[in-house]
């Protein structure tokens, strides 16, 4: 094994040629001993040493803290000051130089050794510390590289098929519209266009989580009648919904906001279909409005009262500003008290979801829908007797989030 490799920055030579001895005697090679600073960091440059023993004050226009600053710009190399005597401004400049360690002279031997080998291991961690920071830095950065090239070519394949998928759904209507006699046909084209719409709502949902996932998404908030604008929604969930289950709409207070239509459509449209999806054929499904003013309402409100106790450390805790509260609630089968923290994780569905078909994706777009807006989202449930899901979104948004600010 090698001995340790150490230079010796000392402008009094007696005083150079004892601390090289002793260095010698404890089993350290001296790389050389030298008088300046500016010696001091050829040196270093030159032949690199495992440590520097620096006396502060040397001779000449450039003291010890200058060339320690110096060295440890051009080599990694870990400095040890030797001082006899230094003012108070000079070990403040001193301390800048991140030194690993002070040695008063004059010194024993053993404390020569104790200062050198506690500053050669502080350093060798460091080291190792630093080389752990930018390899896992290197880590992450590979990862956000790999995911944002999944998601170009998740968006790529969803507008790929796009265009296929279009081309069967209008060929499938226009079959329809023949008015066909075979019942077997009939049904069977009905097949085909209940496909062709999921498969295209899939590749929105996949185009929708590309952007969000590359910091694409964009909020633009407009006026909006919400009352009218919940009931046309909740119209057209209707008609497509072959089990009859039975929407409400309460407003409540509600009249208008300002909102992204395309933003709030997504929440609503996701919320109420997973409720008609996990209810029984014909329950109730409920959209209730309600304008909040937090801190004011009737004592069983308890959103406006504390909304930090429906919605944890969010941004509505301190709010003063209007909010308007959406709760969708149904009596379905209710989601797991264990799995409630994991609803919103992509593809994730809960495991008492059986049969009933789905691909994880709905919650997570409405998470990323109402965060982008600078809401927040809680939800309720008990097994076997429903869920609640309630949002918040500033009444009126002015301004948007960058989904990777809210990341």
């Amino acid at each position: 094994m090698n001995p340790i490799q150490i230079l010796v920055v000392e402008d009094e030579v007696i005083v150079a040629q004892d601390i090289a001895g002793r260095l010698k005697k404890l089993g350290y090679a001296v790389t050389a001993t030298v008088s300046s600073g500016e010696e001091a960091i050829q040196k270093a440059i030159e032949n690199p040493p495992d440590l520097v023993l620096m006396d502060i004050v040397l001779k000449g226009d450039m003291d010890g803290v200058t060339a320690a600053e110096k060295i440890r710009t051009n080599r990694n190399v870990p400095t040890v000051f030797l001082t006899a005597y230094a003012d108070d401004k000079t070990l403040q400049r001193a301390k800048l130089t991140d030194p690993f360690g002070y040695i008063i002279k004059p010194f024993q031997q053993n404390d020569l050794r104790v200062a050198i080998e506690i500053a050669l291991h502080r350093h060798e961690i460091e080291t190792k510390m630093r080389e752990s920071l930018k390899a896992a830095e290197a880590v992450r950065e590979s990862v956000e590289e790999k995911s944002y090239r999944q998601n170009q070519y998740i968006s790529m394949a969803a507008h790929e098929l796009r265009n296929p998928l279009n081309a069967i759904l209008i060929s499938a209507e226009l079959l329809d519209r023949t008015r066909s006699s075979d019942e077997s046909q009939v049904r069977t084209l009905r097949l085909v266009h209940s496909a062709t719409q999921k498969m295209n709502q899939l590749i929105d949902d996949m185009l929708f989580m590309g952007r969000a996932e590359a910091g694409q998404l964009k909020c633009n908030p407009l006026p909006i009648n919400l009352v009218e604008f919940c009931q046309d929604l909740l119209d057209q969930l209707q008609l497509g919904n072959e089990a009859k289950h039975k929407l409400t709409l309460i407003p409540s207070n509600v009249t208008s906001a300002i909102l992204d239509q395309q933003l709030l459509h997504g929440i609503i449209s996701n919320l109420i279909v997973n409720a008609i999806k996990y209810s029984p054929n014909g329950g109730q499904v409920t959209l209730e409005l309600e304008y909040c003013q937090p801190g004011e309402g009737d004592k069983e409100d308890i959103f406006c009262l504390s909304p930090q106790r429906l919605f944890g450390d969010s941004q509505f805790t301190n709010i003063n500003s209007p909010l308007l509260i959406m709760r969708i609630r149904d009596e379905g089968i209710g989601i797991p008290e264990t799995e409630v923290g994991k609803i919103f994780e992509m593809f994730y569905r809960c495991k008492n979801t059986g049969k009933i078909k789905g691909n994880g994706l709905g919650l997570t777009i409405v998470k990323k829908a109402v965060e982008l807006q600078g809401g927040a989202i809680a939800c309720e449930s008990k097994m076997g007797m429903g869920t609640t899901f309630t949002v918040a979104l500033p009444y009126v948004a002015l301004s948007c989030k960058t989904q990777r600010e809210t990341t």
